[in-house]
């Protein structure tokens, strides 16, 4: 079995490669366990949730692997009449603490802190007896998070946003196969993948084959701010959510989903270099398979936009998402 496997994280791009890469390991480091002296969150907590705007109709927003709720700053403002914003922000992320590392041979197919996040947000949900609820998803973490929130609540949430989702681990090399069992991805992660790579990774091979800052934003300055703001975490963090990102598969969860699902695709204008062979492709068009032709699901690309999508275009990306959801609410 193939996956992308290159420090936790995808191959880098044909012209990035031509450079030689840190590939270092420290066998004294367990990415898989709290640092020492590290602070923890009560498991199933939120790192912060932030509540904004004055609409009628609610909103939660959930951002993807190594951002805070910050980064929706552009698209609150433009909503902030419309709905009233409940902006998450993932324990361990935006400078907020991370919940324990769950006990040694607990399988990252528990989904454990995934999960966790998904709880909170559905207490929330619950003791505001929020409904007609819209669930906004980014990225690595935030798509997993939205499609489990609106499986679970169906009588809460009637509509999903996806934007840049990814909905599995996918390979890009030729010939790997398409559809992998959800079962051997998970046993690959707690076998192979976590213990053998990912626990004794260092800090400078992961962040010299993390994803780029082009991957981020098409503008370089805008792409290298989103890039820090996504290194900031603990090495741990970063693991234990990849590793869970790895053992799961959305694309299982999205046929029972009963609201209206918008996915937004950044247009990735001008990153290929291979005709298409590339790890955010396969990130975020062909980890979805053949599912995003299901009844109930639009799919819309977003050109001259990379992973945060209304940092390069704003305008474009809440006309979308207004007309979406103008649309999923008209009768028929």
């Amino acid at each position: 079995m193939t996956l992308i496997v290159l420090a936790g994280l995808p191959q880098a791009p044909a012209a990035a490669q031509q450079t030689a890469r840190v590939m270092l390991q420290d066998s004294t480091l367990d990415n898989l366990a709290d640092p020492p002296g590290y602070r923890t969150a009560l498991p199933g907590t939120l790192g912060a949730v932030s509540i904004v705007g004055s609409g009628a109709r609610p909103m939660v927003l959930v951002p993807g692997f190594g951002f805070g709720a910050d980064l929706y700053s552009p698209l609150v403002e433009h909503w902030d009449s419309t709905f009233t914003m409940y902006a998450v922000t993932l324990p361990g992320f935006g400078g907020t603490a991370a919940p324990p590392s769950p006990a040694p041979g607990t399988s990252f197919g528990e989904q454990t802190w995934t999960n966790g996040a998904v709880d909170a947000i559905e207490r929330l949900l619950v003791e505001r007896d929020l409904r007609d609820v819209v669930v906004v998803g980014h990225w690595l973490g935030g798509t997993q998070v939205a499609l489990r929130l609106a499986q679970r609540q169906p009588e809460r949430v009637s509509a999903v946003v996806l934007l840049a989702g990814s909905a599995r681990m996918t390979s890009t090399a030729p010939g790997a196969p398409a559809e992998i069992p959800l079962d051997r991805r998970i046993a690959f992660v707690d076998a192979s993948l976590a213990p053998n790579w990912f626990r004794t990774v260092t800090r400078e091979t992961w962040d010299d084959n993390n994803f780029l800052p082009g991957d981020y934003a098409a503008n370089p300055i805008l792409g290298l701010r989103h890039w820090r703001e996504a290194a900031r975490p603990p090495l741990h963090v970063w693991v234990r959510y990849l590793c869970e990102f790895s053992a799961q598969d959305a694309t299982l969860v999205l046929p029972e989903v009963r609201a209206r699902v918008l996915l937004l695709v950044p247009g990735l204008d001008g990153l290929y270099v291979d005709g298409g062979n590339h790890y955010m492709d396969a990130f975020l068009r062909r980890s979805w398979g053949g599912v995003l032709n299901a009844p109930g699901i639009t799919v819309q690309t977003i050109p001259g936009a990379r992973v945060v999508l209304w940092s390069d275009q704003l305008h474009a990306v809440s006309e979308a998402i207004d007309r979406f959801l103008l649309a999923a609410r008209s009768p028929g």
